[in-house]
């Protein structure tokens, strides 16, 4: 069970580094490309998760109840902490605080 929750986490930690990846490239050429990258990045994405349990289901260390769980709740732990911090302060900047210059700080 230890195996498939360590294995389980990293296909997660794998995911999210992958989708941020794609989408910080591809945001530097073109709106379009990161789109295209989203959508079918998603799809890509969640088809190497299939092949990642898929080539591993009969592996004797393997336990699929855990490493389901710990997908699913890694994965949703990590969107609903992305929700929160990272999100808010995307659709409210002006919320964030202000870096204190120099000179304001000296006086």
């Amino acid at each position: 069970g230890a195996l498939s929750t360590a294995y389980g986490l990293a296909i997660v930690v794998v995911n999210f580094a992958l989708a941020a990846a794609l989408l910080a490239y591809s945001a530097r050429i073109s709106l379009g490309l990161m789109m295209f990258a989203a959508l079918f990045g998603y799809l890509i994405r969640l088809g190497l998760i299939f092949l990642a349990i898929f080539l591993v289901r009969d592996a004797s260390w393997v336990e699929l109840v855990p490493l389901g769980v710990t997908i699913v709740v890694a994965d949703l732990g990590l969107r609903v902490w992305e929700m929160k911090y990272i999100s808010a302060s995307l659709a409210f900047p002006a919320l964030k605080p202000q870096p204190v210059s120099k000179e304001k700080s000296s006086q």
